[in-house]
């Protein structure tokens, strides 16, 4: 053992390299100096892989080198004992492995049935390898386990095929390993022709790597482990691909608890804390798991895992999460690399390709194929044609630096304000716009991106965005989400000294509160607003803030009073063709209230054909509604019935569910006065339905009153009044009447 330890010493000392310092050596073979001092004093007999990758890494002729292997098997062979024709390479099964039970039986069918050859693919710190070694424990190979490590994602180089084969030969005690790698792999495939053996190729860096070292065919089984998804061995030779997902909250507390013990309560707070902070990652998890052990409790740790990636470390930088994901970025051509730290720059959380591609500053076509680069380096994860990232994958991808950022992230936002520019002017049109997509598109990509729109608000695009999104807030029945969004323009503009848009966002903030039945909230919004809109002299802002104030009084009873703020904003409107159809009917609402049928008549009919001219369908649809309701009260039934049904399609087609509760709610009324209980009950609870889907708590009450009426549930009245007691609304007298047994006013 000595006089191969001065061989080796040699080497490092007179090699083709000349001499090398063992600290270099060592970091670039991803040993400690320790272990490659050992080596060289002759305490440690190195492993055949590590032996491979140290003479490889010191360029010792083949000769040399195929002689220094066949010494080092001499001497790791006890004196006389044969040479072993089972190897069993495979790491220490891993310790408080969890979960993967779908993964794990994937493998079992695969063994059973074919393929022979799988690919296990996922991100940096999925637990690739921990899944790979922990199956080949428990599965039965008779003729052995081979293992190679081939370094495609670590400190070093990746590993050469050649080299990888002369090792692998040398575990099957072939001794005549041929120079050429070509005749290796024909010799590798001969050695493992009939023999029912597991090979684990560990962190593969690409197919070119992989395909010299797979063997023929069965019986031998190969598992191979990568970051890619290794496309090309899905063709040929037709590898099954298993990709591995980080854990969900459950199987992530699991992980934590079988690494940390009993202490880890499956229910607890923290622990559900720090699983979701870890996206359910297992490196991540460990590294949790080991600062647990130290005697810190959960809470403390869950507090302490700041928003980045320090918490993610415990000492050891080859296992730090930095770390382990700065070898993905490695082998990242300079394109790749640029494109990852642009995606994980901007606020969403995901985005589609038409928004990737305005990021990128290049055509969807050409984002989508940028995309899939990263996609198959499982550094971006796509799903349902959206892209995003994994959220420690993201913080590390915001460490690192990127030129043109600003000028990025500009592109990236005009794209979202330009497009739902678009979209409002075909669901919501305003005087002189030119709709310019289908109504189905609009709506379909405001469907996809509405949580990446209030995402982006919260960001800081409030001024950008806010605008657009408050034409479509109160129709669309989104009124929870515009306390969040109008909330974020009133600070902007505040922010910006602009008196005039803050008028118009607390006018709006007082249009969601009363959607909402927080009735004191909305009149303190409105009269802010009429105050500051009285300031900047803005007519059209006033007449808002007074129509939403008659508004109040309306919902209230309030109706002289209510009559009384509509008209004051008319007569501030002349010029506003659609502020004076919104009023007119509002005011259509009051006399309708009032009995006056045919003055409400006479105002819905003047405000559609307004809505018409404009081409409001939302505007429509509200006008429409009113006049099927106001015919419904006047006794002419077959009226009604067909402008509801024309209602709810304008509703229906532009997505504005506020308008179609309201519908809902008159028609069920209008089949319940015509005796048709069962079509009454039904379009009930399709009003519930919808009210509740959008917040919109009179509404609900209204529908729960009429299902109480119609199907006898006394239940229904008990939450209608609990509501309407709420909302502090009249309406409450009504129901009180009818759950004492008394005749109540007219219905709801």
């Amino acid at each position: 053992m000595a006089a191969f330890a001065r061989e080796l010493k040699h080497w490092t000392r007179r090699g083709p390299r000349g001499p090398v310092k063992v600290a270099a050596l060592a970091k670039r073979l991803a040993v400690s100096q320790s272990t490659l001092y050992a080596y060289l004093a002759g305490t440690t007999l190195p492993s055949s892989q590590a032996l491979d990758d140290l003479l490889t890494a010191l360029e010792v002729p083949a000769d040399e080198h195929r002689r220094l292997a066949t010494e080092r098997d001499r001497l790791h062979r006890p004196r006389g004992a044969a040479r072993p024709d089972r190897p069993a390479e495979l790491p220490a099964d891993p310790a408080g492995f969890t979960g993967r039970a779908a993964e794990l039986a994937a493998l079992d069918r695969a063994l059973a049935e074919g393929p022979p050859i799988v690919v296990v693919a996922g991100p940096a710190g999925v637990g690739k390898t921990a899944l790979a070694v922990r199956w080949g424990h428990r599965a039965r190979f008779p003729d052995g386990c081979l293992y190679a490590d081939l370094h495609g994602y670590s400190p070093g180089e990746p590993r050469e095929p050649g080299a990888v084969l002369a090792g692998l030969l040398r575990s099957l005690g072939v001794e005549d390993i041929p120079d050429d790698p070509a005749e290796r792999a024909a010799r590798f495939r001969s050695a493992l022709a009939r023999r029912r053996l597991l090979l684990v190729l560990d962190n593969a860096l690409d197919v070119n790597q992989v395909r010299p070292l797979l063997p023929g065919g069965p019986p031998a089984f190969t598992v191979i482990t990568s970051r890619t998804d290794l496309a090309g061995l899905q063709v040929r030779p037709g590898a099954l691909r298993v990709d591995l997902r980080p854990f969900g909250p459950d199987d992530g507390v699991e992980l934590l608890r079988a690494q940390v013990g009993p202490r880890v309560d499956r229910s607890a707070p923290a622990a559900l804390r720090l699983a979701e902070r870890c996206g359910g990652l297992p490196l991540a998890l460990r590294i949790v798991a080991a600062r647990a052990q130290g005697g810190r409790s959960l809470e403390e740790l869950a507090d302490g895992l700041g928003p980045g990636l320090d918490g993610f470390d415990v000492g050891d930088p080859d296992t730090a999460v930095r770390t382990v994901f700065s070898w993905s970025l490695r082998h990242l051509d300079a394109q790749a690399d640029r494109d990852f730290r642009l995606l994980g720059a901007h606020p969403a959380h995901t985005i589609a390709a038409p928004a990737a591609a305005a990021l990128l500053d290049t055509t969807v076509k050409d984002a989508a194929k940028r995309l899939d680069v990263l996609v198959r380096a499982h550094l971006v994860q796509h799903s349902a044609g959206r892209y995003g990232m994994h959220d420690l994958v993201r913080a590390y991808s915001r460490e690192q630096p990127v030129e043109g950022l600003d000028t990025a992230l500009d592109r990236f936002f005009d794209h979202y304000t330009d497009t739902l520019a678009a979209v409002m002017d075909v669901l919501h049109p305003t005087a002189g716009t030119t709709p310019k997509l289908p109504v189905r598109t609009a709506r379909d990509w405001l469907d996809a991106e509405w949580d990446t729109l209030l995402t982006l608000v919260r960001a800081g695009a409030a001024a950008r965005l806010g605008t657009e999104l408050q034409r479509h807030l109160d129709q669309g029945g989104r009124h929870s989400d515009a306390l969040v969004v109008l909330e974020h323009v009133r600070s902007a503009a505040r922010d910006a000294g602009d008196r005039a848009a803050e008028g118009a966002a607390l006018y709006h903030l007082g249009v969601a509160y009363l959607r909402l039945g927080r009735h004191r909230e909305a009149m303190e919004h409105h009269r802010q607003a009429l105050v500051i809109c009285r300031e900047v002299g803005d007519r059209d802002g006033e007449a808002g803030a007074l129509n939403n104030l008659g508004n109040l009084h309306e919902r209230l009873g309030h109706y002289p009073e209510a009559l009384a703020h509509y008209r004051q904003a008319l007569a501030l409107v002349e010029g506003f063709r659609k502020g004076r159809a919104v009023l007119l009917v509002n005011i259509g609402v009051v006399h309708a209230r009032l009995g006056d049928h045919e003055a409400a008549v006479r105002a819905y009919e003047k405000a559609l054909a307004t809505f018409t001219d404009l081409g409001d369908q939302g505007g429509m649809a509200r006008a429409v509604g009113n006049l099927a309701e106001v015919h419904h009260l006047a006794g002419r039934p077959e009226q009604a019935f067909a402008l509801f049904a024309r209602a709810l399609d304008l509703a229906r087609e532009m997505g504005a569910r506020g308008i179609e509760t309201e519908v809902l709610n008159n028609l069920g009324a209008a089949h319940a006065a015509t005796g048709r209980t069962d079509l009454a009950a039904g379009t009930y609870a399709d009003a519930l339905a919808v009210a509740r889907e959008v917040g919109d708590r009179y509404e609900e009450a209204r529908a729960l009153e009429g299902l109480g009426t119609v199907t006898g549930e006394v239940e229904r009245w008990r939450d209608a009044l609990a509501v309407y007691r709420q909302l502090d609304l009249p309406e409450a007298a009504r129901v009180a009447d009818l759950l004492a047994g008394r005749t109540p006013p007219a219905g709801p």
